[in-house]
């Protein structure tokens, strides 16, 4: 017999919403060379007789599925039928800073934008979604969201499963606040589960093995994730890609804006069913969902709930049917590759929509670039949290693995490449991060919280990746010599004729510096007091006038 805890769980979804369980939306496949996603207002009817105000991506709530395959060239175009603007994020691809969708490239109302970069992410589960700045919680929780999937040669080679919507199904997750009139309102955690935009959702799926793409697209709810009866699983990946073998647990943590791959073995198992569940009543006090009494009201916050549920029937004719003992060589730089160190300290009070958050005591502003890369190097980072609040943090334009855990390895399931890391109260994350496109100061990458209220109340920052040889003037053309490129303070500079005057300048064109000679034809400047980043050094005297760049840490 049930015990009575796990009767009510199954039957939430139903004392919740008085509603029958629904089919799964599958979002449809979108895989052309010229793709076109069109963002518009819509209605859709989520519950019988209520009809619900939308935005969609080519319908009436979120957006197909993408299909990108590695070397070849993604082309993008993303229409504005909305009355305001928008932009297009490509979260977790590797692509230049013009190309990635963020505040800076707004879409107005009524006009298109192109977006083409070459793909160069290894296989694996991505996203798309808007970031215009202060609007990106309104537009995601309205619906403008869709899973990207890239392919390569080498996931190809591996038995894995891939019939989409057969036996390889993407799984959007989230919590929404739908009030009587319909309306969903812009709130962090709601009373409703949908998964792919369905409450109350089920789904048949063979009797074989199975892959499931999971996405926490929820605004600010972090999910754990597990099965009623507590069955392993097997997570083949994260956000960036493939782990290099299988990882078992019967739980996941998966917060805002991170995805994971699963397999679950269903062979056998034709005509029975089980239950995807969040438990909520595991998550740690700092997390939002959990039970804790200072976060927002939720009827589903510190409860084990229904996710999905999964109808098992017969397994298809090619059935796969086993875990593979190993999947990519997919393994991080090595630490002493790591060219510096960067600690990012997260400190403020609050609620999950509530407060202020900090990142090193900073608070987004989209004319001031705070930190500044250089191309093909490996940092270290570190994330400490000394806010009341867990965060899921996120880099642009880049993927990372995680080191450690408050100096502990971090569990199997997390070693693979990632671009969202959550970071609970109180902890110290380290990863060791790549940087490899182009990003300058008029379209930077950002990190942020990806609680997408925290992100709306300026918990986010920006960084350049900058080529030095490409920063410093052609020596062709310039009579300036600035060494070394990048510096933390002294650099040495010669020109061609006795300085007179030196001016150094930040990415915006201030001033930062500005001092008067006399001085020789060879001497140093310290910049230790201009703010890191391309500075633009003007030298001056007997009537010439030459620059240069240099690259400041």
């Amino acid at each position: 017999m049930r015990p009575l805890a796990s009767l009510f769980t199954s039957f939430l979804p139903a004392l919740l919403f008085g509603q029958a369980m629904q089919p799964l939306a599958i979002p449809p496949l979108l895989e052309q060379d010229t793709m076109h996603l069109t963002v518009a207002a819509h209605t859709h009817q989520f519950y019988p007789g209520m009809n619900t105000p939308t935005y969609g991506v080519n319908g009436d709530y979120l957006g197909p599925t993408l299909v990108l395959h590695k070397g070849d060239t993604a082309r993008i175009v993303v229409e504005n039928q909305l009355d305001e603007i928008t932009t297009m994020h490509w979260h977790g691809m590797h692509v230049p800073g013009e190309m990635d969708g963020g505040p800076h490239s707004i879409i107005q109302p009524g006009e298109s934008w192109m977006a083409e970069y070459p793909v160069k992410n290894p296989a694996g589960t991505y996203w798309y979604h808007p970031h215009p700045h202060m609007l990106t919680a309104k537009q995601a929780n309205l619906g403008i969201a869709g899973f990207i999937i890239v392919r390569d040669s080498t996931e190809a080679q591996l038995d894995l499963p891939r019939t989409y919507g057969v036996d390889d199904i993407p799984l959007a997750i989230q919590d929404k606040k739908i009030i009587s009139t319909g309306e969903l309102v812009t709130y962090p955690l709601g009373d409703s589960l949908w998964v792919n935009g369905t409450p109350n959702a089920y789904v048949e799926l063979p009797a074989q093995v199975v892959r499931l793409r999971l996405l926490n697209g929820a605004i600010a709810r972090i999910f754990r994730l597990g099965f009623e009866d507590d069955r392993n699983f097997d997570v083949i990946g994260e956000g960036g890609g493939l782990l290099p073998a299988p990882a078992v647990t019967n739980r996941l943590t998966l917060s805002n804006g991170e995805r994971a791959e699963v397999l679950l073995n269903l062979t056998g198992m034709a005509g029975d069913s089980l239950l995807l569940m969040s438990y909520g009543n595991e998550l740690t006090q700092a997390m939002p969902g959990s039970s804790n009494l200072i976060l927002e009201g939720s009827l589903l916050n510190g409860i084990a709930f229904p996710v999905l549920r999964i109808r098992v029937v017969a397994p298809t004719a090619d059935p796969v049917t086993s875990i593979p003992a190993a999947l990519v060589n997919n393994v991080p730089p090595d630490e002493s590759t790591s060219v510096r160190t960067r600690t990012k300290t997260i400190t403020g009070t609050g609620m999950v929509a509530m407060g202020q958050f900090l990142i090193n005591g900073e608070m987004f502003d989209m004319d001031v670039v705070n930190d500044t890369m250089v191309l093909g190097t490996n940092e270290v980072w570190h994330f400490v949290n000394n806010s009341n609040l867990a965060h899921p943090m996120h880099l642009h334009g880049v993927s990372f693995f995680v080191l450690e855990r408050n100096g502990e390895p971090p569990p199997l399931w997390e070693r693979g490449p990632k671009d969202v890391v959550l970071v609970d109260a109180g902890e110290d994350v380290k990863f060791i991060v790549h940087f490899g496109e182009l990003a300058g100061a008029d379209y930077p990458f950002m990190y942020h919280c990806h609680n997408l209220m925290h992100e709306d109340h300026m918990m986010m920052l920006q960084f350049m990746v900058v080529d030095p040889n490409a920063g410093v003037a052609d020596h062709d053309r310039s009579s300036v010599l600035l060494a070394p490129s990048p510096t933390m303070g002294m650099v040495r500079f010669a020109a061609q004729f006795a300085v007179e005057h030196i001016t150094v300048r930040d990415v915006l064109g201030r001033t930062v510096i500005n001092r008067t000679g006399p001085f020789a034809k060879e001497g140093s400047i310290d910049l230790s007091a201009a703010p890191a980043g391309v500075l633009t050094v003007e030298l001056g005297g007997q009537g010439k006038r030459d620059v240069a760049r240099v690259v400041k840490e």
